[in-house]
């Protein structure tokens, strides 16, 4: 499929017209580029775009099966070729539609599981006999920047009297940080691997347990340490007792992963009735994926509008601008949801993708923070670069005159994108903004675990819908394999593979 060649005429079409032009034409146009799915609405009125280019995405959509595509997803078949699995994230929301009846029943009997020792873990049956005030989890990738993000955004509903701390970095310091003022007694280490055999978790997971045995002994230790991981026998092996290894499935990919056992620091933090009301607002969303006609489909719309500004506008980048303190990490879990998933060369038959193709790099922060740093690049600087604008409405309607200025905020960049400001004087063209500059508005109707859930699932189904069109897999990652394997040369000594620039780092770190 040329993607490029079909968007084209519209692409040069709407090039003509002043964006801002486009925008106040209005008619037909407004309804065309809004969309609502549960407790999110989506806003693409500044796009480039009108009806009639809409309609030449869905057609792409369309060509590339998506109908069948999703029924595939949830049905639990094989969507991920290369690794021969299924992609059970949604199904750890709602395993119903699942063909596999067995998968099933094991997602089923997994979720009581962790549920139970999350209850646990709140009284005396918890591990040492003492409720757990400190959790360390240690794990890197999935296995981290989704609970992190789970974890910052949800701080209005964390559980009193437990602390969550999480472990990613190589660096000393991540485990001095999360071990400081614990209690060993009280603490439990969940080391959260899909393989188990990931360097970096294992490294800091054995330093953890050092500490637990410098304070408890070996037995003492071993019994304040537990497990999310799809290779129990890996987990029971680094001393973890099966009473707390929670296995979940080999097709629920890394990060996809925290809806599963992976999160069951989160369950223990946050009590399994919140983390449920997480899982609700996804399974909403999924619901709505799987049966919204693609027009109106909210996760296929924002994925072709991604795709229309990749591969027809041929625009590198995505910028994500989360306006709520709580969000501040959702930048960074998109990021690696997207590009680890997207960043591919060729399609699933092996052929090369053509030159703007696959997934954007995907950056951003804080709003407003963000304007006082890289929004001046967004605003003057010569490439144009699509905002995505994440809004939380009952943050901005609240009577704090704060919150009310942080919308207005919101409101005020997206509009000056799109006007820009011709300057005057002497200095008129420094202080000239060209406009024209396209953005997007998530707005989540509040931040809830409902409303997390759902943004979530929405941004998960986006990424399965661009590896449809691009005719990729977004399930798995080749691309992080040599670096390992560079790595555990280096670690045992074996420098032929090395340039002369690389050895003399290597030299330098005395490796």
């Amino acid at each position: 499929m040329d993607i490029a060649r079909q968007l084209d005429p519209h692409v040069k079409r709407l090039a003509g017209e002043p964006l801002g032009a486009l925008v106040r034409a209005g008619g037909g146009r407004d309804a065309a580029l809004q969309w609502q799915a549960g407790p999110i609405a989506l806003d693409a009125r500044h796009q480039r775009l009108d009806a009639d280019a809409m309609n030449a995405l869905f057609a792409l959509a369309d060509g590339a099966g998506f109908d069948d595509a999703r029924k595939a997803l949830f049905a639990g078949d094989v969507v991920n070729p290369t690794e021969g699995r299924p992609a059970l994230h949604a199904a750890l929301r709602d395993a119903s539609a699942l063909k596999d009846r067995d998968y099933a029943a094991r997602i089923e009997a997994a979720r009581a599981r962790t549920a139970a020792f999350a209850r646990a873990c709140q009284g005396a049956d918890a591990p040492g006999g003492k409720p757990v005030t400190r959790i360390i989890n240690i794990g890197i990738g999935g296995s981290d920047l989704g609970p992190r993000l789970v974890y910052s955004a949800m701080k209005a509903f964390r559980r009193e009297g437990v602390d969550l701390r999480f472990v990613s970095n190589l660096d000393p310091a991540d485990l001095e940080d999360a071990v400081e003022g614990a209690d060993p007694e009280t603490t439990l280490v969940c080391v959260t691997s899909k393989s188990f055999t990931t360097s970096e978790t294992l490294m800091n997971a054995r330093a953890a347990k050092a500490w637990l045995a410098a304070n408890l002994g070996e037995d003492g230790a071993n019994a304040r340490m537990a497990a999310a991981t799809a290779a129990p026998g890996k987990a029971e092996g680094f001393g973890i007792a099966p009473a707390r290894i929670f296995p979940f499935e080999e097709g629920v990919g890394g990060r996809y992963s925290f809806w599963s056992a992976a999160g069951l620091c989160l369950e223990i933090a946050l009590g399994p009735d919140v983390f449920a009301r997480i899982l609700e607002g996804a399974r909403q969303i999924d619901e709505h994926f799987a049966t919204a006609p693609a027009k109106d489909n909210l996760p296929l719309a924002k994925a072709l509008i991604d795709v229309w500004n990749r591969a027809g506008r041929g625009l590198l980048a995505r910028c994500v601008a989360a306006y709520s303190t709580r969000l501040e990490l959702l930048p960074a879990y998109l990021q690696q949801l997207e590009m680890e998933s997207l960043g591919k060369p060729v399609r699933l038959d092996g052929s090369a993708l053509p030159a703007h193709s696959g997934g954007q790099l995907v950056w951003g922060g804080k709003g407003s923070d963000v304007q006082h740093s890289f929004f001046q690049w967004l605003h003057q600087g010569v490439d144009e670069v699509p905002v995505d604008f994440i809004a939380v409405k009952t943050l901005y309607t609240s009577d704090d005159e704060r919150a009310k200025a942080l919308g207005a905020n919101l409101v005020a960049q997206s509009a000056a994108l799109l006007d820009g400001h011709e300057g005057e004087g002497a200095l008129a063209a420094h202080k000239t903004l060209p406009g024209g500059r396209a953005s997007s508005v998530i707005m989540l109707e509040r931040l809830d675990p409902e409303g997390l859930g759902a943004l979530i699932a929405l941004h998960e189904h986006k990424v399965f819908c661009e590896g449809l069109v691009y005719g990729l897999n977004p399930f798995d990652q080749w691309g992080v394999e040599l670096g390992k394997l560079l790595t555990n040369d280096l670690l045992k000594g074996n420098h032929s593979r090395f340039d002369a620039a690389s050895l003399d780092l290597a030299r330098l770190f005395r490796l």
